[in-house]
């Protein structure tokens, strides 16, 4: 006969050791599972936030975030408080990349690093002639006031009544973005500048029978300005596609006023000759001065800026009638 207290003796110390193997199972794995990590760690490439400018890798920070606050330090220096908003002329992307053949830069190094690699521009609109940017400013509305205030730049007089006012050659309008400090917020000064003629460098190319004569006078130069300007091609001739500087002249907008005004103007007396046999042949005498008119003339006057272009009379009306100048012309014998 077995022992019952014996078997269930050997029965709990089976269960401890079952249970010492399990618990001894389970801490290896555990070890091996940290053992395992810990390699695949430190084996592992460390990871950045690389930020790229033009696809080109321009600096490497810690994370999204710090991209972020980079980007919008940089973007700070156009917050001049205007309305617009600001972004980059490149194109700007942050991607998250292992770290290689560098380190981490801090939000502050990545600034200093990308300023010189960025152009920060703003929203803005520019005033054009024949696609040519003559003045930027900060919105349309702006660039509408400005046109306004050019126009009253050359306001006629309280006299005369305005019935037209245009711009030649007409301009337009078109969103752009701009450097700030491109951007005009001075509506007089921007009206200013869209009064004077601007000239700006350009490149022509060229072509078959020109000469450096004809380029210049199609540019508007002088055969001095022309060889000023390209002083490697003294005493050298021209080849058809080669390229040289000239200059591109872009005129002002001219303000065109119309106006109707009146004015009081004498009219000269009529002359009355009369034959007198009593006066020698070919011989003067003034019988009577005469005595001038008056009539109110209204004109219609077509102004370019503050310079009359043309004047056209459109009624006429009689205030006073001028007394006629009396001359006697003499007809008879010489004078014994």
């Amino acid at each position: 006969m077995h022992d019952p207290q014996l078997l269930e003796r050997k029965l709990y110390r089976a269960q401890g050791l079952v249970r010492l193997y399990r618990w001894c199972l389970i801490t290896a794995l555990l070890v091996i599972g940290m053992l395992t990590m810990l390699l695949f760690f430190a084996k592992a490439p460390q990871l950045g936030r690389a930020i790229l400018i033009n696809d080109q890798v321009a600096a490497m920070v810690r994370s999204e975030k710090a991209a972020m606050a980079v980007r919008e330090r940089l973007l700070a220096q156009a917050n001049d408080g205007g309305p617009g908003q600001a972004t980059f002329r490149e194109k700007w992307e942050d991607v998250t990349r292992p770290v290689e053949n560098g380190r981490l830069l801090s939000v502050g190094e990545a600034v200093e690093v990308l300023k010189p690699k960025v152009t920060v521009v703003k929203e803005a609109c520019s005033i054009e002639n024949a696609g040519v940017q003559l003045v930027i400013v900060p919105t349309k509305e702006t660039a509408l006031n400005v046109l306004d205030r050019l126009k009253l730049r050359y306001r006629a007089p309280t006299d005369a009544v305005v019935t037209a006012t245009r711009l030649r050659p007409e301009p337009t309008i078109r969103p752009c973005t701009a450097v700030p400090s491109q951007i005009l917020t001075d509506e007089a000064e921007a009206a200013a500048r869209l009064n004077s003629a601007r000239t700006q460098p350009e490149i022509h190319q060229v072509r078959e029978g020109e000469y450096p004569d004809k380029i210049a006078a199609q540019h508007g130069l002088t055969l001095s300005e022309f060889r000023q300007l390209n002083p490697e091609l003294e005493g050298k001739d021209l080849r058809v596609g080669q390229k040289v500087n000239v200059l591109f002249r872009t005129p002002g907008l001219v303000v065109v006023t119309v106006k109707q005004c009146v004015t009081t103007e004498q009219v000269p007396p009529p002359v009355k000759r009369s034959a007198s046999k009593t006066l020698p042949k070919g011989a003067k005498k003034t019988v009577s001065p005469g005595k001038p008119g008056r009539k109110r003339v209204r004109w219609e006057i077509t102004m370019y800026n503050d310079r009359e272009a043309r004047r056209r009379s459109l009624s006429e009306e009689t205030v006073a009638e001028a007394e006629p100048q009396e001359i006697l012309i003499g007809s008879g014998g010489d004078t014994p």
